[in-house]
């Protein structure tokens, strides 16, 4: 009986200690589904990023992506839900190269972000065969055609033309003038051209040279002045077009200065031919310090006879003729009649008698005589008879 009693005692504890252990698993298996229940429930969105209140006394942990709430179970109780903030749209990133981050504008490897086993534009434009070598070769020495090359070369031509044309034709003389040296009198004027040198030579009443004492002295930096010492010369050059000055030249020897009017075109005039001079000889009355021996009287020098100056200059007037010289003339030897007068110029010293002569710088000489067939010159230290055809 006593066993029998034992053995029930053993029985129902045990009874009892099954039946507990089974609640226990039952209830730890409930909290789990509910907590694997709630992990499945889609979370609500937290605002502004904030953490969403738990129930439970466990620490929250992060570990949700993406806005979803996960719950872990840990020894029998679930996590606190953790919501995580929504991620921001990242802007789209340069495709990567193997050059890095600095290399971004590099084209894309072949057949990258493509199907495989489909030629991408690039490959297939590389699979085309170069041309020929001997074409390269013409595109590099001579990419114009023939055609191409005469336009471009007519196109240049026109275009220095355009810029070597110039408003105003320059006519260029060489003429020699008187200068008076009276008051009251005009100062002789050099006409002259930008660009265009002018050169005056001075020399006295017997065709001598007379040289300059001083540089001369200019009235504006319009011109520029060039005087080689010693010597009767002086180059004007206009640095600019449409000017006017003055110019004082110091001969040796003379006390009154020369002056002289320069200018580079008159702004009021239209004209579309201008005369420049290219070598003007200026005339001093006088004897210099190199001047010839008075072979002559000074009556028989014609300073302001503007015929003689007009044959001098080889511009003789209108009504002069020509007189034919039987023979072979000397060189630059010209005899003209004008009324009852006849004109010799000539580079030669005169033997025959004559009325008026008239000298340049260079050693050109014209003479006024009596109409005469036979004129006698000296050429080298010999007398040669010029034989004229006057009517």
């Amino acid at each position: 009986m006593q066993k029998t009693m034992i053995c029930a005692a053993a029985l129902f504890a045990l009874a009892a200690a099954t039946s507990t252990a089974a609640q226990q698993a039952t209830g730890a298996t409930a909290s789990q589904q509910a907590a694997l229940a709630a992990a499945a429930q889609p979370a609500v969105a937290p605002q502004q990023g904030q953490w969403e209140s738990a129930g439970t006394p466990s620490a929250a942990q992060l570990g949700a992506t993406s806005g979803q709430a996960t719950a872990a179970a840990t020894n029998g109780f679930p996590r606190e839900t953790v919501i995580a903030p929504p991620q921001q749209a990242q802007p789209q990133a340069f495709p990567s190269t193997a050059n890095g981050p600095q290399g971004y504008d590099a084209a894309p490897s072949a057949g990258a972000g493509q199907t495989q086993g489909t030629p991408s534009g690039n490959a297939q434009q590389q699979s085309l065969p170069p041309p020929p070598i001997i074409m390269q070769a013409k595109d590099v020495i001579s990419p114009f055609t023939p055609a191409e090359i005469r336009e471009l070369h007519r196109d240049f031509d026109e275009t220095r033309k355009a810029k070597a044309q110039k408003p105003v034709t320059v006519i260029p003389r060489i003429s020699s003038i008187s200068v008076d040296l009276s008051p009251g009198s005009t100062p002789p004027i050099v006409r002259s051209m930008q660009d265009e040198p002018t050169t005056l030579v001075f020399f006295d009443s017997t065709g001598a040279p007379w040289p300059l004492a001083a540089v001369p002295r200019m009235g504006s930096n319009a011109f520029a002045v060039q005087w080689l010492k010693g010597t009767p010369d002086v180059v004007i050059t206009a640095e600019s077009a449409y000017e006017s000055t003055g110019m004082a030249v110091f001969l040796e020897g003379l006390a009154t200065p020369i002056m002289i009017k320069l200018t580079s075109g008159e702004p009021d005039s239209n004209a579309k031919v201008r005369y420049v001079d290219y070598r003007l000889d200026l005339r001093i009355p006088g004897r210099g310090p190199n001047a010839k021996a008075p072979l002559l009287g000074p009556g028989r020098i014609g300073m302001y006879n503007d015929a003689l100056q007009g044959f001098l200059d080889g511009t003789p007037p209108s009504d002069a003729k020509t007189v034919r010289i039987e023979g072979e003339p000397p060189a630059h030897t010209v005899v003209w009649q004008m009324g009852d007068s006849l004109y010799l110029r000539t580079p030669l010293e005169i033997r025959s008698a004559f009325d008026q002569t008239m000298s340049s710088a260079d050693g050109m000489h014209v003479y006024k005589l009596a109409p005469t067939p036979l004129v006698t010159v000296s050429e080298g230290g010999q007398d040669v008879s010029l034989m004229l055809d006057i009517e």
